[in-house]
């Protein structure tokens, strides 16, 4: 049994690197996790302002989102030599996912904290390098011992879909008015340096920024949507569509939300140890949402024995030195 005294340590040691696991993967950029201090451990939940609506109508995106954040946390609590572990417990009433408590040992991982600081996805223009077939097959093996399986497409192949669910996620009026209350189109902006979605995370150049604000302006967008709008948006996320490359996806085994927990723990791992290749990833999770591409998705994967997909993600080489452009800082816990 775990003394008071020790447990006391634990909690406050866990505290100290909470800050550095905020940098984890997550939808929109909401960060919406929250930690609840218990007496003999720390819970692991959400707060309902920062969850999505009609962009993640399942609520997939952000059981993945809080997933990667446990997963997070644990690496950078292992660099400091804490000893924690997780135990998985969705709750959605509670708002709950898990809880964290004092384990024999630090968790075991190769990753370390700089690893979750350095990881960056790309929104923007890929090279035609191919991957190497040996970093696929290892994020497959990865996936196999976590009990999912990765599919690998070509971007060819997927570009119909692609296409398809960006004038499906353009054409909805909650979607467009939920993706505008997350964007951060200029510095001006009250939270641009705490959350959403920025210009620089989206990679849009000037004229670019303005077509965004001009066309989701609420006036604009009810005006323009019946006439073709969302095929005219879609042109304005091109590069996540054009070019060659490879899509993998992540798939699952039957309809339990709460394995979509542990597959955000497994999207951490995959996305540290492409990226220490040199490899980026771009998450697509609408092709998932929309309702006409899900199917057709689950079909070019070869889906079967009950599988269905839990994450889309584009793996490449970006075109120009990502590390040129300045990175969107993640917004500090909230006081506990």
């Amino acid at each position: 049994m775990t003394s008071p005294e020790k447990t006391t340590t634990f909690l406050d040691r866990l505290s100290e690197v909470a800050t550095e696991a905020s940098r984890a993967a997550n939808a929109h950029n909401t960060q919406p996790w929250e930690l609840r201090h218990g007496t003999d451990h720390i819970e692991v939940g959400w707060r309902a302002e920062d969850a999505l609506g009609p962009s993640d109508p399942a609520h997939r995106d952000l059981r993945l989102s809080l997933g990667t954040y446990v997963e997070s946390l644990l690496i950078a609590a292992a660099e400091k030599g804490i000893a924690v572990g997780f135990d998985l417990d969705l709750d959605i009433t509670a708002r709950r996912v898990g809880r964290l408590r004092p384990a024999e040992r630090p968790y075991d991982t190769g990753f370390r904290a700089s690893d979750i600081a350095g990881r960056r996805v790309w929104r923007g223009a890929w090279t035609p390098q191919q991957i190497d077939p040996e970093a696929i097959e290892a994020a497959r093996e990865t996936a196999r011992t976590a009990g999912f399986r990765v599919a690998a497409i070509s971007t060819a192949a997927a570009r119909p879909l692609l296409v398809r669910a960006y004038h499906w996620f353009f054409g909805d009026p909650g979607i467009a008015a939920e993706l505008m209350a997350w964007t951060r189109l200029s510095p001006r902006h009250p939270k641009y340096h705490r959350d959403g979605l920025n210009d620089v995370m989206l990679v849009l150049n000037r004229v670019e920024r303005f077509l965004m604000g001009l066309l989701f302006f609420p006036a604009v967008y009810r005006a323009l949507r019946p006439l073709g709008l969302p095929r005219l948006l879609t042109p304005l996320s091109s590069g996540a569509t054009a070019g060659d490359g490879v899509v993998l996806v992540i798939l699952g085994k039957g309809e339990d939300p709460a394995q979509e927990v542990t597959a955000g723990r497994l999207v951490t791992r995959l996305w540290l140890d492409l990226f220490r290749q040199g490899i980026y990833v771009h998450p697509q999770s609408h092709v998932i949402d929309c309702p006409h591409t899900v199917g057709d998705l689950a079909a070019l994967c070869g889906a079967e024995d009950g599988e269905r997909p839990l994450v889309f993600f584009r793996v490449g080489i970006p075109a120009v030195d990502p590390s040129l452009r300045p990175r969107h800082p993640r917004r500090d816990l909230p006081p506990q």
